[in-house]
């Protein structure tokens, strides 16, 4: 027979075992997101979500202000035009957006190349809800631009096999993705997945004549590294191109947690 006493001992030790267990188990499961992902009103979901359209840099390819634009580097070699995603959106359900952006799939179902899917996949939920509800608040604007074609010089990663459509895209960064480096790194990990892989390449080997592995981040110092993700200004030369103005238009819209995480990550890998 247990005393009314012990048997109170017992239940806390119990309940205290089953908390534990429970609090385990959630940490385990709780999703990777961006900082700010447990928003409590629909006003911090979509401040989130306009973060998000910088750091990912969909303004970088729509526009600061996603009515689309001319993305050629050089007239000479060919209009290349991103969608006014403005007019766009109105257009798809969630769930269209959804199969658009993290499956790359449109609802007319062309075969669509180009946008970064391939990052985009691996998106929390609430991340890409933050997202999708920003782009929502936004209000139809500006004028249709032409269809999406490659130019000249795009064409030719396409021709030499080193830009697949979307689900080639997918599969291919899905099947081999940047070394997994334990628990401590993982947030890192996400957040680098879903940016820097994009001109980095899936695993961060780099893309031929375009961005180096990033174990060329191993020369970097902590501190270096964090200006070059905050500034865009390098180690050596302070003007590093893609990189310098990716640094300073959309990485510094990192939050400072966010930023050593990545830094952390990608200089674990460098000296791995």
């Amino acid at each position: 027979m247990i005393f009314p006493k012990r048997a109170l001992v017992v239940a806390v030790v119990f309940l205290a075992a089953g908390c534990q267990r429970q609090a385990k188990i959630s940490a385990e499961q709780a999703p990777l997101s961006y900082e700010g992902a447990d928003y409590r009103t629909a006003a911090e979901k979509i401040v989130l979500g306009k973060r998000l359209t910088i750091v990912l840099d969909c303004t970088g390819c729509h526009g600061a202000n996603l009515q689309g634009k001319n993305m050629a580097d050089k007239p000479e070699d060919g209009a290349m035009y991103s969608p006014n995603i403005t007019l766009k959106v109105p257009t798809y359900s969630d769930s269209e957006l959804d199969r658009l952006i993290r499956h790359g799939v449109p609802k007319d179902g062309r075969e669509f190349w180009f946008m970064q899917v391939e990052s985009y996949q691996f998106l929390s939920d609430a991340d890409f809800a933050a997202l999708t509800a920003y782009l929502r608040s936004l209000r139809p604007a500006g004028k249709p631009l032409p269809a999406f074609k490659f130019n000249r010089v795009e064409y030719k990663d396409v021709e030499q096999g080193l830009m697949g459509d979307a689900q080639a895209q997918i599969r291919k960064y899905r099947d081999r993705q940047p070394v997994d480096l334990g628990p401590q790194h993982a947030w890192g990990r996400y957040i680098v997945k879903t940016t820097c892989t994009a001109c980095h390449n899936n695993a961060l080997q780099g893309w031929k004549n375009f961005t180096p592995d990033l174990d060329i981040a191993g020369t970097y110092s902590q501190t270096e590294l964090t200006r070059l993700l905050t500034t865009g200004e390098g180690k050596t030369k302070k003007d590093l191109g893609t990189m310098s103005g990716m640094g300073r238009d959309h990485f510094s819209h990192l939050t400072q947690r966010e930023r050593e995480a990545v830094v952390d990550y990608i200089l674990a890998r460098a000296n791995r």
